[in-house]
């Protein structure tokens, strides 16, 4: 089941266990508010590892970069999932810090108050989505999704999560955390290491032994990782041809970007985008 925002679509709320984030990391092209009701799962995110539980809360928002492993049979979460238009209107007055802290530190596996929160809320959007209208409900939804980020926000600033696993120099998993954000940002015009470490006002050399400490893999594998997925994201999704797509991307031309794409992919765009298709 492809739970992603269809066109036309802002928000729904969908019982699901994410089967699409299981085989392979995926990029988002929407976010969502995901509560666990049965089952446990860890989920990967950004290259940071939660674990889910019943009852844990966790969020994630468009560009992130997803995997669920060691799912159980019976792992099931309900989910409120919002377009990146959503998103924007909700974060409106919300200071950027809040969702710099929200991806920093974005579940709970041990709160009942959390739990019951988003319970109660999952409940009474539903309850408007029967009711209400289009407009009154696409209000609704966004006055809840405002409401849910600046009362997370809170529960995580007054009760830090402690993670052994991010331990270690404070300053690398910053520079680590920027560097994603930048990616986020720039992955369509920027494919250079160079540029990032640029951004961050460290060496290249260092950048890369930041991100393989974090990842396993150097800075160039990253990007290029982030980029495909980007890319195959945007095969399946747009009506752009494959040179538009290139030119897009900063591709010099579409013979370079058929090579890059079908190195890290074995398959052309054109190949990939037919099987999408099917």
């Amino acid at each position: 089941m492809d739970n992603s925002i269809t066109p036309g679509e802002q928000t729904k709320i969908i019982t699901t266990d994410f089967g699409e984030w299981h085989n392979e990391q995926c990029v988002l092209d929407y976010g969502a508010i995901l509560l666990c009701t049965h089952g446990s799962a860890e989920i990967i995110i950004n290259f940071t590892a939660w674990q889910l539980y019943e009852g844990a809360v966790i969020t994630v928002f468009p560009n992130d970069v997803v995997l669920i492993k060691d799912a159980t049979s019976d792992f099931m979460t309900e989910a409120l999932c919002y377009d990146r238009t959503m998103l924007r209107e909700a974060s409106l007055q919300i200071e950027s810090a809040v969702y710099d802290k929200l991806r920093e530190d974005r579940c709970r596996t041990d709160s009942s108050m959390l739990t019951d929160i988003v319970t109660t809320m999952l409940r009474l959007i539903k309850l408007h989505h029967d009711n209400a209208g289009d407009s009154a409900f696409r209000q609704i939804v966004l006055l809840q999704l405002k409401a849910f980020f600046l009362g997370f926000y809170d529960f995580i600033y007054h009760h830090p999560t402690h993670r052994p696993d991010i331990l270690g120099p404070q300053r690398a998993h910053e520079l680590f955390q920027r560097f994603m954000v930048f990616l986020e940002h720039h992955y369509v015009e920027n494919h250079d290491v160079t540029f990032y470490a640029d951004s961050l006002d460290i060496t290249p050399k260092y950048l890369n032994t930041i991100v393989h400490h974090a990842t396993g893999c150097n800075t160039k594998e990253v990007i290029d990782h982030y980029l495909v997925m980007q890319l195959k994201l945007l095969l399946r999704t747009t009506q752009m041809s494959i040179k538009e797509i290139a030119w897009k991307y900063h591709f010099s031309n579409v013979s370079f970007f058929d090579r890059y794409f079908k190195k890290h992919t074995g398959m052309t765009p054109k190949q990939y985008k037919q099987n999408a298709l099917r």
